[in-house]
């Protein structure tokens, strides 16, 4: 249907510039833009209509359309197609895809699972597969990383004792102080033969030069940009960004969650003195799915630019032997614009749709899914013990007057809401019965959801589940609690702000 609407509005373009060239009285260049602005209204309008989106998402986008036409049809040109080119774009060769997914299958499955893990963290695994999640792990060691100061030190410590190979994948990558200092570790390694992949999203870490760059590659080390923000697919590639973090180093130790490359999450911001956030240390069998994942964004990114192809990764060398130490299982989940499913987003409803006493969420961002706004009321109105810990500070006013939007019902319902003061929250990270626990990359999102490449990590009952449980209790000292006596005397103006930033939240 599309493809149809594309080659009728193509036509009538092309129909009616050829009259203008042959014959400029028979229609003047007013006309013609007279004739074709609403036509191209229309036909996005028409588009987004068949491309059957959530009401929320369809109704924002008609009104914009109606309302501020010019600024509908230029944010729908950068922000507004939908993934089916995305897709087409992604595919690569089937039978080489099923060959890593069984790979990957034989070597992170623990027939002994079920003996490992309570019948409720059991069955909840297998859901998510189903999900589109990867298996469960056992052999897994974890640790919870508290903030920049020890994230950094672990990942830098980790390149330091590299021996095979570095993959570093992040969405922002700051030239500054820590983001020299990670780049000059990994240099130091490329020049000491160790093989270094670097891929940062083209939107994310635009701030990155050739000058940054060039000693990375003068070194040996391959430097590859996910989606550049200028080139010719500009208009189908700048709305899916690679929001995913992950450092893995010789297969062996990885690192995942919530940070950047940057000096604001080591508290060097102004704007944010203290920056809260969360990231994990993965040892085990579980790094099998990240490495996987790595490699997927790398391959894309690279295509045409080399000959590699998933042969040339199936090995010891990216996939050893793993003989962690076991602590209780972990499983890795990612989705994006190329999945047949909102993975990570299914994941994190099983979870809290499986708590039976407690679900906390940690997120500086939320502008949920109608799924995922009643699933959290439910549980409040049901007696569970729903918390959202929120910054006190954003950094984004239009995302920050939005999310507000979606307090009401929560505290309406008897969920408590958590607004961190110290500094600027960062966290994406839920917590379900002290027992499991979800942290990652994705913001509890719309754009998160359907629009990023995302990734988390699935804890079942690991001692950094405890550890995730504490972060928490001494956020929550460390925040404002919202009660609904108090929001709910809010200002008019700030409530009307809150309901036009959440009528475009599904552009966000």
């Amino acid at each position: 249907m599309k493809n149809r609407v594309v080659q009728i509005v193509a036509v009538i373009v092309i129909v009616l510039l050829g009259l203008f060239v042959m014959d400029r009285s028979v229609i003047r260049l007013s006309t013609l833009i007279g004739i074709l602005w609403p036509l191209s209204i229309m036909g996005i309008g028409f588009i987004i209509f068949m491309e059957n989106r959530s009401p929320q998402s369809t109704l924002a986008w008609f009104l914009i359309l109606a309302f501020l036409p010019a600024i509908g049809v230029l944010l729908y040109l950068i922000f507004g197609r939908s993934r089916w080119r995305r897709k087409k774009h992604l595919q690569r060769a089937e039978e080489q895809r099923k060959l890593f997914r069984e790979i990957l299958a034989g070597r992170c499955l623990n027939m002994a699972l079920s003996s490992l893990l309570s019948e409720r963290s059991d069955r909840l695994t297998k859901v998510i597969q189903r999900f589109g999640g990867g298996p469960a792990a056992t052999g897994t060691k974890t640790k919870l990383l508290t903030n920049g100061d020890e994230t950094f030190s672990e990942i830098l410590q980790a390149i330091e004792l590299a021996k095979h190979h570095i993959h570093i994948q992040y969405y922002i990558y700051r030239p500054d102080q820590i983001g020299t200092a990670v780049r000059d570790a990994l240099i130091k390694k490329a020049e000491a033969g160790v093989t270094v992949r670097f891929l940062f999203d083209g939107l994310g870490s635009h701030s990155l030069r050739k000058r940054f760059l060039q000693p990375m590659k003068d070194a040996g080390i391959e430097v590859a940009e996910f989606d550049p923000i200028f080139s010719p697919w500009l208009l189908e590639t700048v709305n899916y960004r690679n929001h995913r973090k992950i450092v893995v180093v010789d297969g062996v130790v990885g690192f995942t969650g919530g940070l950047n490359v940057g000096d604001e999450y080591l508290g060097r911001s102004k704007k944010f003195p203290v920056w809260r956030d969360s990231h994990l240390k993965i040892e085990g069998k579980a790094l099998y799915k990240l490495q996987a994942v790595f490699l997927e964004d790398w391959l894309y990114a690279t295509s045409g630019n080399n000959n590699y192809s998933w042969d040339a990764y199936i090995n010891r060398s990216y996939f050893p032997d793993q003989g962690a130490e076991k602590d209780g299982a972990v499983q890795i989940v990612a989705s994006g614009p190329s999945s047949e499913d909102t993975s990570v987003r299914n994941a994190l409803l099983a979870i809290m749709i499986s708590a039976k006493k407690s679900i906390w969420v940690a997120t500086p961002y939320f502008i949920p899914d109608q799924e995922t706004l009643t699933l959290l009321r439910l549980s409040a109105a049901a007696g569970f013990d729903v918390r959202i810990l929120y910054p006190g500070k954003s950094d984004s006013v239009i995302s920050d007057q939005a999310s507000q939007s979606y307090f009401t019902p929560l505290l309406r319902a008897g969920a408590s809401i958590y607004h961190y003061k110290d500094g600027f929250m960062h966290a994406k990270i839920v917590l379900v019965d002290d027992e499991i626990a979800a942290i990652g990359t994705a913001n509890m999102d719309i754009r998160s959801f359907e629009l990023n490449y995302e990734l988390a990590a699935v804890l079942y009952e690991s001692e950094s589940v405890l550890d995730i449980k504490r972060d928490f209790e001494r956020d929550f000292d460390d925040s404002i609690r919202v009660t609904w006596d108090s929001f709910r005397k809010r200002g008019m103006l700030k409530r009307v702000v809150e309901s036009l930033m959440r009528l475009i939240s599904p552009l966000l």
